[in-house]
């Protein structure tokens, strides 16, 4: 086992409002010659980063390598330094895009690179890597990812899996063709990744974090030799971060079976605080998910305390909107934009899409598709749960409401039903502003 990297004080980063400390340890693993996995931690970007690199004859360690450093050279660029410079003076919705268009454009660039070095010598065909990329700013972590690699989320009331594997499983779980929380070493083939393909596809997020929060950057290395989401979450949560990644793996070294890293960040105190009129967007957020049934006239603190276990992402249009998102049932409550339900219903701010998830039930009609840019909520059933496990008078009144606003639902009329029973729905979602579609103004999108 090997530490690298490290930083045994907190330290101030750029444009970031919180003293960090972090850790990277890794472990080459009893069945391996090499270590093909990579990472990247450069405080003067407030810039972190994990590859796993893949293919044969030392590849993937080229492949790995490439990619941290096309990402370190293309965010340290001026387009992408003044990018987060405009964010940071002015946090709108244009410019955290902006900054988000970057990261996914990072990215883009280290599959060109490896693909470029793959050319010029045929003994690279083929190498490739996964790669999960943390770019810290304001009050906020941006997330990028591809590939099986993941990025977790630690709360004080729950541990978020950020990222979803692009692996095969995971794209039939969230069709509906595979039960969430099957777990089976068919289907495991990796579906996207850099290098692998002229295209690649970049997930981003876009999360909101506080003081003690901890975010971690590991290759499948890790989470994939852990036998339960409570096993890394229990880990994660040891001492301060230092101890979390040693013990992190410590725990995958038994095993031994594959390279692994881990790379801790945590948050120590806030150093810069920020004008009410800088978190405006965010305010305007909270209130539109109060409009949501379930928590409609809620304070504020207890909508902020079930909303721990939420992580806010963006649609394309026409994209589908799975019910299934890292092996699990996930919720969705939408802040902006419209999405098309049961084929001609539209909802827009404020709808609750797939309540049932909540309690891990799966539906089956048709996936809703945004009909526009859409910006959302997502809330893993397991998550919430966790949430709601830590403070059971408010998991008590988020049951009774989801209950209630269900069987509403239910009351105003039968499911549609789509001629394939194997996909996953958006049921008992509810707008209640004003519905973009004249034939139901009752704002619904299903029974």
């Amino acid at each position: 086992m090997r530490a690298t990297l490290v930083s045994r004080v907190t330290q101030i980063v750029p444009r970031f409002d919180y003293r960090i400390a972090y850790k990277v340890v890794e472990d080459i693993g009893r069945s391996r010659d090499t270590n093909e996995d990579a990472h990247l931690v450069d405080p003067t970007l407030a810039l972190f980063a994990v590859a796993d690199g893949m293919g044969g004859h030392a590849a993937g360690e080229i492949a790995s390598r490439l990619a941290i450093e096309e990402v370190r050279r293309s965010i340290g660029s001026q387009r992408s330094q003044s990018a987060i410079e405009h964010y940071v003076r002015e946090p709108t919705l244009e410019n955290r895009r902006a900054v988000l268009a970057r990261l996914r454009r990072s990215i883009e660039h280290a599959n060109e690179r490896v693909r470029e070095e793959a050319r010029k010598d045929p003994a690279h065909t083929g190498m490739g890597t996964t790669l999960d990329v943390v770019w810290l700013a304001r009050d906020h972590a941006f997330v990028a990812h591809a590939g099986d690699g993941r990025v977790y989320l630690a709360r004080p009331s729950t541990v978020l899996q950020l990222t979803q594997d692009h692996v095969e499983a995971e794209t039939l779980k969230a069709t509906g063709l595979m039960s969430p929380h099957k777990r089976t070493a068919k289907h495991q083939r990796l579906m996207n990744a850099v290098g692998i393909a002229e295209r690649v596809d970049v997930d981003t997020l876009f999360v909101d974090l506080s003081k003690g929060d901890r975010l971690l950057l590991c290759s499948d290395g890790v989470h994939g030799q852990l036998d339960t989401e409570a096993e890394l979450s229990e880990l994660l949560r040891t001492g301060n971060a230092e101890a979390a990644a040693r013990a992190l793996i410590a725990r995958v070294a038994q095993r031994g079976r594959d390279n692994a890293t881990a790379l801790v960040i945590e948050l120590a105190e806030r150093f810069v605080r920020r004008t009410d009129d800088d978190r405006g967007f965010r305010a305007r957020d909270i209130e539109k998910a109060q409009l949501t049934p379930i928590f409609q006239d809620l304070p504020l603190s207890t909508v902020m305390a079930a909303l721990a276990a939420s992580v806010e992402i963006e649609v394309e249009a026409e994209q589908m909107i799975p019910q299934v998102v890292a092996s699990d049932f996930v919720a969705y409550v939408v802040l902006d934009g419209l999405v098309r339900c049961d084929g001609d219903r539209v909802v827009t701010v404020g709808a609750l899409l797939f309540p049932e998830s909540l309690v891990g039930v799966p539906v089956a009609t048709e996936l809703p598709i945004a009909a526009e840019r859409t910006r959302m909520l997502r809330l893993r059933a397991d998550d919430f749960a966790e949430v709601c496990n830590a403070d059971r008078t408010l998991s008590s009144e988020l049951h009774r409401r989801l209950a209630i606003h269900l069987a509403r639902s239910r009351q105003r009329g039968p499911v549609k039903r789509s001629g394939n029973p194997g996909t996953a729905a958006a049921t008992s979602g509810t707008a209640p502003t004003a519905d973009a579609n004249p034939k139901d103004g009752n704002g619904t999108s299903g029974g």
